[in-house]
């Protein structure tokens, strides 16, 4: 922790200093003088003129806040890339470390299975010793030299954990990583022993008003819409992708070392975060998402309108099912569509005759606003992808939706993409004007 030193006690002890050295014999004269004039003596107060410190600390760079949710198969790739991040050299900048570790997953480092904050310090060695600094935090419950198991799939470890970090180093920009299990419109930071995560919209909650310039997601599906909608408004970029992403997590040396040798601004953060990563990965401007969502509402009403019956509407499931998407074949996953291909598609469909020109213009719309709000200068594959249906198997889609994006107004929980969607988020009846409620419960 950074502690200022006080001048207030400096000063305190040269005062008594110069006061001892004075002439008391002078002294006592002047007030018997004084005394005989029937006067009080004046006293006189000098301002003293605070002057800076040499050698006070400045504030860094950067101080980068990285919640590794462990607590799950994941735990042997977090202590690699904590071990990356002390091989790295970098300067001007500080690194804490949220680490919740497995059982029987790693058993190096001395097997403990608790919760621990970090200090990054660098190792020049080739060990696979851990050498960062632990830390305590009473806020977290956490002390340096004891065990202490900690639930990170609630919301207020992750907030607790930016508040302690923005007291414990001053810093000119605060960027977090959120790193872990991720399932797109459902959950962050998913903690097996406790059975719990972190949802999109207690993220939400976590992050709001916390003063952060970046924010990425080293997670499977953290750059769908859902997710990025609820959280546009708490840092400037958002860096995530719309798919799956290797177990291995980003490249933390590579990451520490470019942010070193760069100018510290907001957009280069983000942009070595997204070269850091070997998967596909949007850098999002999140001043523009907001006219994303717009966008795939106006798209979503006109084609929903071009669905009425039975034909239409396998034509156009057809369609959508057919092009490009995001999901983990390996296992039952949600089936997330691209927005700029579902976007380009429809604009470059002149043989569909079912589907109107209103369609397409509002498709070039929607890629507009996709385009404006990736920055594709330094990913230029970058997407963002959307909710479309559970799947069950590599190809097959599910019959229906979760009931938790099923839009309620009684669900207190849900994001707010979701409240807030007309045209795009399936309802309760199931008889709306909304696309996915054509596509999947409209009776003809």
């Amino acid at each position: 922790m950074r502690v200022k030193k006080s001048k207030t006690a400096f000063i305190l002890f040269a005062s008594f200093f110069i006061f001892s050295a004075c002439d008391f014999n002078n002294l006592r004269e002047r007030i018997v003088i004084t005394e005989e004039n029937n006067e009080l003596p004046e006293t006189e107060v000098e301002t003293e003129t605070e002057l800076p410190l040499e050698n006070e600390p400045k504030p860094k760079k950067l101080l980068l806040l990285v919640y590794m949710a462990a607590d799950n198969d994941l735990e042997s790739f977090a202590i690699q890339n904590l071990k990356q991040m002390e091989h790295a050299v970098f300067r001007d900048m500080e690194l804490l470390v949220l680490l919740d570790r497995a059982e029987g997953y790693d058993e190096t480092n001395g097997n403990w299975t608790d919760t621990r904050l970090f200090e990054v310090c660098h190792d020049d060695s080739d060990s696979s010793l851990i050498v960062s600094k632990r830390l305590s935090c009473s806020a977290l419950g956490l002390g340096a030299d004891c065990e202490t198991e900690l639930d990170l799939g609630n919301y207020t470890v992750l907030k607790n954990f930016i508040n302690f970090g923005k007291t414990w180093c001053e810093a000119e920009q605060y960027a977090l990583i959120i790193w872990g299990h991720g399932t797109g419109w459902r959950a962050v930071a998913i903690d097996d022993r406790t059975n719990t995560f972190i949802s999109v919209k207690d993220l939400g909650l976590a992050l709001k008003d916390q003063g952060l310039s970046v924010i990425g997601f080293d997670t499977c599906f953290g750059g769908v819409i859902e997710n990025l909608f609820e959280i546009k408004d708490s840092s400037q970029y958002i860096v995530a992708s719309p798919g799956i992403t290797p177990s291995g997590g980003w490249d933390y040396k590579k990451l520490l070392e470019t942010i070193s040798e760069s100018n510290f601004s907001t957009e280069s953060l983000a942009n070595a975060m997204a070269e850091s990563s070997s998967a596909l990965i949007s850098v999002f401007t999140n001043s523009k998402l907001s006219d994303v969502m717009t966008a795939l509402e106006d798209f979503s009403e006109k084609l929903s309108a071009c669905i009425y019956d039975n034909s239409s509407r396998q034509n156009i499931f057809t369609t959508l099912f057919g092009l490009q998407s995001y999901n983990y074949s390996k296992y039952p996953c949600d089936m997330y569509l691209d927005l700029a291909g579902m976007a380009e598609y429809f604009i470059n469909d002149s043989a569909n005759s079912q589907v109107s020109l209103t369609v397409k213009t509002c498709a070039e719309k929607l890629q507009m606003a996709v385009n404006e709000a990736v920055n594709t200068s330094n990913s230029a594959d970058g997407r963002i992808g959307v909710h479309f249906i559970p799947m069950t198997g590599s190809r097959t889609a599910a019959s229906s939706h979760s009931s938790d994006y099923i839009k309620d107004s009684d669900n207190s929980n849900q994001c707010s993409f979701i409240q807030n969607s007309e045209f795009w988020v399936p309802t309760k009846k199931g008889d709306s004007e909304s696309l996915l409620d054509k596509l999947f419960y409209a009776v003809f």
